[in-house]
């Protein structure tokens, strides 16, 4: 009896350590989760902005655009895939506005299999009235996956 106690004991630890409870967005942004990125991508904030807003009202879908407090080169597009969900249920495309005001787009996500998702997070940011993944619009010698 005390083995089965001590086994139910370790399942509970286990199970309860396999849930990323607290996963900040910094925690996030680091390079185990990193999924993919893209290089100098030709469009900017108010651009991307400007497509995801026409992505959602052509399409349904909504991304969440948002700038890095008192950083004007440093933004985020999120998708949740419900309005409360955390940071290990998200998958967050980190932006960085170039000089040249391309921007530079590094992909995470705490769980694997999310390409798809983000393939549809950059399509809505470079092809706003594409409902479906669509990589036309990339650059193929830049694409690593």
């Amino acid at each position: 009896m005390k083995i089965f106690y001590a086994l139910s004991a370790v399942l509970l630890l286990s199970a309860c350590a396999s849930q990323p409870t607290g996963l900040t967005v910094d925690q996030l942004e680091t390079s185990p989760y990193l999924l993919t990125e893209r290089r100098r991508l030709p469009i900017d904030f108010p651009a991307i902005q400007q497509n995801l807003f026409r992505h959602a009202a052509l399409c349904g879908q909504t991304y969440t655009f948002e700038m890095l407090p008192r950083e004007s080169a440093f933004g985020r597009v999120v998708y949740r895939p419900t309005p409360d969900a955390g940071w290990a249920d998200s998958v967050v495309l980190s932006l960085t506005l170039l000089h040249d005001r391309s921007t530079n787009v590094k992909a995470y996500s705490y769980y694997s299999g999310q390409m798809d998702r983000v393939h549809q997070m950059l399509t809505a940011m470079m092809k706003p009235a594409a409902c479906q993944a669509d990589t036309s619009w990339e650059n193929k010698l830049d694409v690593e996956d």
